[in-house]
């Protein structure tokens, strides 16, 4: 039975409290006669609940006097009424108590009855036959018991009783899962002289109610809590076993059968005998009925024969016996019911979960299974009409043949669509449940807010802004983590983050974001938020135009704003930096943006480049341009980025590198000439740039792209490539002389010019987050990703077109080129000028491209 305590989350009267007491009954037990009704499913506690109530009413806290609990658990019949199995109960114990046997005289068992002096427990009623349910209604009708507490699956079961009062154990909600499992734990610890404390720590329960939220979909029961919670503790007192905590709750009720076995110290059976024996007496116990019940005991030996080797049938009946004995007389999994002749599972979701096992294991030896499933399904309606039994009855047996077939699809080769159809059965609906088990897994995650552990609060907030509408019920808690000075910087800005993609909080957002108080990269955080959130744009724009602003906050302002957009055509506002000697000079500008819509909510974003002409390649003095002869032997005694006029004519590009959210949407269109692996990038995340991509796939990327359009998209020309990155600048990158990890994302330990040392993220990072364009309005031309081109490879630019087009012919078609640097490239591999070329098979996790679109876009 569950520690007292842990009596919670019962609904009492319509009413949701959070603990029982036995002052909270005295009014029912005023009445005559005083009906309690425990309801709930298998595993809510109801049996633990009575058995409490009981000893309440021993100690005299639910009357002026003790009450004398009496359990019924028995089937009635016409010649054995209630009352009448209320006298073997007490004539039992008058025997037990080395007393003469004796009959209770019948008006003195009446007037106890009537003055209240005995409880009636009744258990399982839902699951009785007519007779016995018939028989309870009149004793409490036409006899003398006046107090009676009914354990019920229905709370139809005595609708018609007007003293009744209803209790309802309720399941337990993901976020109270953790205090629930620590007090049951530290009752454990006080029955355990190994044990001075509780042996587990935080992460440890958290990881504990991720792993049962998991298993279960729905809110979870007290008896799955304790099991689990069990099955913890007996992990960690075999601490180096290797034995691994269940992953389904088919597991969880075999794991606890093989538990109670190894506390057995002699003479002890085989785990796994010990459980085929347990399914095959859950089977009989529910194949006639779908909910538990009893079994006539001689069935259940006959079943047990049926799995042994033939041999002697005496041996066979008596050796099936000694099974059926240790279950019962040494595990406690079954009992024997008065006057002998049934069996039945103790625990009811045991039952229902065993019985469950034991049809999907049959099923794995039919030769036609979805017959075999499909013949059960048709069962389940006339098992319904022959026991008058309504699908509330029976709904835990059929989630648990759901459970199980999900945790052994593949295995048991389960059907497609069966557990569809069992919950259908069980009238569950799918979308609730999974709209449950959405609230649920935010209430989780609210509450790992407020965990000691900064990378629990991290990624609590990072997954919450994962989830949509249903996480904006965590607004008053992420805003209290942003506006804490006592978080760490980290988890501020996890939050600020999170309310952005979450689309709340803008107000506080702002507040924050013109406070100059706070951390400028905590600012900066929320600047973007409201980028994400398209909210506040008329301060941004005011906080970009501002030259007071420090730089960051100037990013800041300018990513969102590249975020919020306008319509396709419409000038977007843009901040330019050039770095020279360690200062950054800005210029604002206004640059159209283009938008070839993807789906609803997802564009293409183009910026359109003039055409013009200008010198392809680099100054004979630019440093690191002589790197190529170390690697190429074809270029040794070869200028490769020697300078030569090239005429470019108009066209688009895309603003960034192509995103993973752009990527998988063309992968999804009709194939051209090649599949395309959807999830290709090494560093997740919709807005970082698709990455690990051949050239082939590319190609074949802009043939889809092109087709879905009508509009003719391809990788740029290195001529195209190189004239749309300089921006008109003739230096070595278009920011100037040099490069800062403040504004761009490459191998920051080492240095180009007169450049400072910064940082190595050693990731890619969001397509623009640096919030830094060129004069044409492209972000990460220099970092981020290297990018695909046409061309085939060529050691010099000797022959090389001088309008721009690409460069297919008499070079080494083994090779496509790459312009641009990376996350993982120094400083002097971003150049504007630097050439580098790949197999066109090549996958790297810092290779991605750009596409242009001809002719440019107009209005």
């Amino acid at each position: 039975m569950l520690p007292v305590q842990l009596k919670r989350f019962i609904d009492l009267k319509e009413q949701t409290i959070n603990s029982l007491s036995g002052s909270d009954l005295t009014a029912a037990f005023q009445k005559r006669p005083a009906v309690l009704l425990i309801v709930g499913e298998g595993g809510a506690g109801k049996t633990s609940l009575a058995c409490q109530i009981a000893q309440w009413g021993l100690k005299k806290e639910l009357t002026a006097h003790r009450l004398l609990p009496v359990l019924i658990e028995t089937e009635l019949d016409d010649k054995k009424t209630l009352v009448e199995a209320i006298r073997v109960q007490l004539n039992a114990w008058i025997s037990k108590a080395n007393r003469p046997p004796e009959n209770i005289p019948t008006n003195l068992l009446e007037k106890l009855l009537e003055w209240q002096r005995i409880l009636v427990i009744v258990d399982h009623f839902s699951e009785m036959g007519k007779v016995t349910q018939d028989q309870v209604r009149n004793a409490i009708d036409n006899s003398p018991v006046k107090a009676v507490v009914i354990t019920s699956r229905l709370d139809s079961s005595l609708s018609d009783t007007p003293n009744r009062t209803i209790i309802k154990p309720q399941r337990i909600e993901a976020n109270r899962l953790i205090g629930f499992m620590k007090l049951y734990v530290n009752e454990l610890v006080k029955q355990d002289d190994a044990l001075d404390k509780d042996p587990f720590i935080d992460y440890e329960y958290e990881a504990a109610r991720d792993r049962l939220c998991r298993m279960v979909e729905r809110d979870i029961t007290v008896l799955m809590v304790k099991l689990y919670t069990d099955k913890m503790m007996s992990i960690q007192r075999k601490e180096g076993s290797g034995d691994l905590p269940p992953t389904s709750v088919q597991e969880l009720m075999l794991s606890y059968i093989n538990q109670l076995n190894s506390t057995i110290p002699d003479n002890r059976r085989e785990n796994q005998e010990v459980q085929r024996e347990a399914l095959v007496i859950a089977w009989e116990c529910l194949k006639g009925t779908y909910f538990p019940t009893t079994a006539p005991r001689e069935d259940v030996i006959k079943a047990l024969q049926a799995t042994q080797s033939a041999e002697d049938p005496k041996a066979q009946e008596k050796a099936c016996s000694d099974s059926l004995n240790y279950l019962e007389e040494r595990l406690r999994l079954v009992q024997t019911l008065e006057p002998g002749d049934k069996i039945r599972v103790v625990l009811d979701p045991l039952a229902e979960y065993l019985a469950a096992t034991y049809l999907v294991k049959q099923s794995r030896s039919q030769e036609n299974r979805e017959q075999f499933w499909q013949e059960f399904l048709d069962s389940i309606d006339p098992i319904l009409q022959k026991n008058e039994s309504s699908s509330d009855t029976i709904k835990g047996f059929l989630l648990a043949v759901r459970d199980c077939c999900l945790a052994k699809q593949k295995e048991a080769q389960i059907p497609d669509g069966l557990p569809e159809k069992l919950a259908h059965k069980a009238k569950l609906d799918l979308e609730t449940l999974r709209q449950e088990e959405e609230k649920r897994r935010v209430r989780i995650l609210i509450s790992d807010l407020s965990a000691p552990e900064l990378e629990f609060r991290i990624r609590a907030a990072e997954d919450l802004g994962k989830r949509g509408i249903a996480a904006r019920s965590a607004q008053p808690n992420l805003i209290g983590m942003m506006e804490n000075r006592n978080q760490e910087m980290e988890a501020r800005q996890a939050a600020a983050q999170t309310l952005g993609k979450l689309g709340i909080g803008a107000d506080n957002l702002l507040a924050l974001l013109i406070n100059s108080t706070e951390d400028l990269a905590l600012r900066r955080s929320a600047a973007e938020s409201l980028g994400l959130m398209k909210a506040k744009q008329t301060e941004l724009r005011q906080l970009l135009e501002n030259k007071d602003q420090p730089l960051p906050i100037r990013q800041g302002a300018a990513r969102a704003l590249s975020l919020i957009g306008a319509a396709s055509g419409e000038p977007v506002l843009m901040l330019l930096v050039e770095l020279n000697a360690g200062q950054f000079i800005t210029q604002i500008k206004s640059i159209p943006v283009w938008r070839e819509p993807l789906t609803e909510n997802l564009t293409l974003d183009l910026v359109n480049i003039p055409a013009g002409e200008f010198l392809m390649g680099s100054p004979a003095d630019e440093a690191h341009r002589d790197w190529y002869a170390s690697y190429y032997d074809d270029t040794k005694g070869v200028d490769v980025e020697t300078q030569h006029l090239v005429t470019v004519s108009a066209f688009s590009m895309s603003q960034n590198p192509i995103t993973q959210a752009q990527w998988r949407f063309v992968a999804g269109l009709p194939k051209v000439d090649r599949e395309l692996n959807p999830d290709p990038a090494s560093y997740k995340g919709d807005n970082r740039p698709v990455e690990t991509v051949s050239w082939y796939a590319a190609m074949e990327f802009c043939a889809r792209l092109s087709q879905h359009t009508g509009k003719t998209y391809r990788l740029p020309s290195e001529a195209e490539w190189e004239y749309a990155c300089r921006g008109g600048t003739t230096m070595p990158f278009h920011f100037g002389g040099t490069l800062s990890t403040e504004i761009a994302n490459y191998r920051g330990v080492d240095t180009y010019g007169d450049g400072a040392e910064g940082i190595f993220r050693e990731k890619t990072t969001e397509v623009g987050s640096f919030g830094v364009v060129n004069a044409f309005g492209l972000f990460d031309m220099h970092d981020n990703v290297c990018e695909w081109c046409l061309d085939h490879w060529h050691p010099s630019y000797e022959a090389a077109p001088t309008n721009g087009s690409a460069w297919i012919t008499d070079g080494d078609d083994r090779y496509r080129l790459l312009r641009g640097g990376s996350w993982y490239t120094s400083p002097d591999y971003c150049r504007s000028a630097r050439r580098d070329r790949y197999t066109p098979n090549n996958q790297h996790d810092d290779s991605g491209f750009r596409v242009i679109c001809l002719p440019s876009w107009t209005r």
